[in-house]
């Protein structure tokens, strides 16, 4: 992993201490010995990002008795250290993050595609915010995180294909039912010409109601989704 920026950006904003549990540190990457080793995780299944012993196969045996789901690909599992790290990109605007978290993340997934796991896909979409959200927030994570990974992995992104027509409130106290109810067409699709190849980009997957939802509105456009992508999944049961 390209561990090097990120450890960087932490030394800097944390000195001699731990970023995330604040302990002391002398090794100057910015987290201690304990949660070094949530740093580098090893094979996630590409469904619901549990932790797997090995991979290739790369899903998990519930997985893969269940119905197919698109890929899923993930830095790294979010009930863990670096999962919050992830969400204070958002919660603490903690924009700094991004570079080195999208190094972490572009790097998992090339090698994805070039092992022949998944498919390497042809545009990136980034989740939508509802325009009078943007003016509280002063950014949308996803767009951000989306042009940060296009460089990287010199891929275009389409932010034009999708925008979001109802505002919803917030998700985090809502069971996964409720997300469902609360997305419900809450996106639409432009009258921009069909693309395939989609990878649908977001921060953080915790049901998967998001992306569902997301996914829904560009399939009715005549978009064609190939796989999601985001820092830090709890999608695992």
């Amino acid at each position: 992993m390209k561990w090097s920026s990120l450890g960087q950006w932490l030394q800097r904003s944390l000195p001699n201490r731990c970023y995330l549990c604040q302990q002391p540190v002398d090794q100057g990457i910015g987290l201690c010995r304990w949660c070094l080793t949530d740093a580098e995780p090893g094979p996630l299944c590409l469904s619901c990002s549990t932790p797997l012993p090995q991979a290739p196969p790369w899903r998990c045996g519930r997985c893969q008795s269940r119905h197919r789901w698109r890929p899923l690909v993930c830095a790294y599992p979010y009930h863990s250290p670096m999962g919050y790290l992830c969400g204070s990109i958002k919660i603490h605007q903690q924009l700094g993050l991004i570079p080195p978290l999208c190094d972490a993340l572009a790097e998992r997934w090339q090698a994805l595609w070039e092992s022949g796991a998944i498919d390497k896909p042809k545009a990136l979409v980034p989740v939508p915010m509802h325009r009078s959200r943007l003016p509280l927030r002063g950014f949308n994570h996803a767009v951000l995180l989306a042009d940060a990974l296009g460089q990287r992995l010199q891929l275009p992104v389409r932010d034009d294909l999708l925008v979001k027509v109802r505002a919803t409130v917030p998700q985090h106290d809502l069971s996964g039912a409720a997300r469902r109810r609360n997305l419900a067409q809450a996106f639409a699709a432009t009258e921009a010409d069909p693309v395939e190849g989609i990878a649908v980009v977001d921060d953080i997957a915790t049901t998967g109601a998001t992306l569902a939802a997301v996914a829904a509105a560009l399939r009715r456009g005549g978009h064609q989704i190939s796989q999601y992508a985001v820092l830090a999944s709890a999608m695992a049961r």
